[in-house]
Formats: C-alpha cells, structure tokens, sequence
C-alpha cells in the first residue's frame, strides 16, 4: 500500500467509528428501537459515497406478505430498506465530511491505486462496524440485522461475508451468507 494512502487510512480511521455510529443512530432513531428490523452502512462501487440505512418492521413485513420468496433479499440487502440519513429530514448528516474525506483521498490516487483505495475504505468501514459490535453499540436495537455492503460494486461476496461475519451472532451470519449465496463451508 501507498504510504501516503496508509496514513491517510489511519488517521481517518480515528474520525469513520464515531461518524458511522452517529449517523446509523441518526437515522435509526427515527423509529422506535423495536420497530428497527435492520441497520447499515452501505457504500457506492468507489467506496465514496458512505450512507448509513435503516429498515423499519411495517416495511420488512409489507415486502415480505408482497413477494414472500424475496423474504431473505428484503432482509438484508440495503437497497430495499426504508430509511437512509440522506433522506431524513432535519437530521444534519454526520457522513458528509467523511464522504468529502473519502472523495478527496481517492482524487489524489492514481489509476493503479484505486482498487487499493477502496479496499482499504472497505476495510476501515468494517472495523470500524466490528468495534461497534464489540462495544455494545447495536445493543439499543435487539431485532435489527446488522449489514455493510458495497452496493453495485466488483467484490467477491467472500470478501462482504468476511466483512459482515462479527456484526450479527452464528445464525444471523448463516443466513447472510445465504443470502451472498456463499458456501457456508468455506
């Protein structure tokens, strides 16, 4: 990896966590804690565009009795969620700056690098997730699946398994991969 590139994963690093945190809060406090089915991050094909997602109960249930053979797709993939902090309204968007962080980074990447770039905003986003797990953080959401996905973009569903594996318990993560459709044995 690019030293420059490192050093700006890092630092950034420090700022992803508590963004992330306060804008799934932000967008999941929209609803009563157990009425939120699921929450996330999600991000574009350049790893850029950061927005954090959440699905409301009424609206996972309605997808579900709509196309009951959809049920796992309307679970977890993010595209067909509800709510997103770009969407809510008076809510400030804690995202922004790490979005323009982000967009700046990739700007000063050459061609070569921009597969490592996002890689690395990938890799950050799941720590950063994991961490939050491992503090407790999703706790004030007992029903919600927790999800990240890089959404329209080249990345093998190994990798979105590997990311997602320590943000849900065993079952939750079974059901992800079936989901990816991912060899569970693998």
């Amino acid at each position: 990896m690019d030293l420059e590139l490192r050093a700006w994963a890092h630092d950034w690093s420090d700022r992803l966590r508590s963004a992330l945190e306060q804008a799934v809060a932000a967008v999941a406090g929209q609803l009563p804690s157990d009425d939120v089915a699921g929450v996330g991050i999600a991000t574009d094909a350049d790893a850029t565009s950061i927005v954090a997602f959440a699905h409301s109960r009424r609206h996972l249930d309605e997808m579900i009795v709509e196309d009951p053979e959809f049920a796992i797709d309307a679970k977890w993939h993010l595209g067909e969620w509800d709510l997103d902090i770009r969407g809510a309204e008076g809510i400030d968007d804690p995202l922004e700056p790490i979005r323009a962080e982000a967009e700046r980074a990739m700007r000063r990447c050459t061609d070569s690098d921009l597969r490592e770039f996002r890689r690395t905003v990938w890799d950050s986003i799941a720590q950063a997730l994991t961490a939050s797990v491992a503090a407790g953080f999703f706790e004030r959401w007992p029903n919600a699946v927790r999800v990240f996905l890089p959404l329209d973009a080249d990345v093998p569903e190994v990798d979105i398994a590997r990311w997602n594996a320590a943000l849900n318990d065993q079952a939750g993560t079974a059901e992800f991969r079936e989901f990816l459709q991912v060899d569970i044995r693998r």
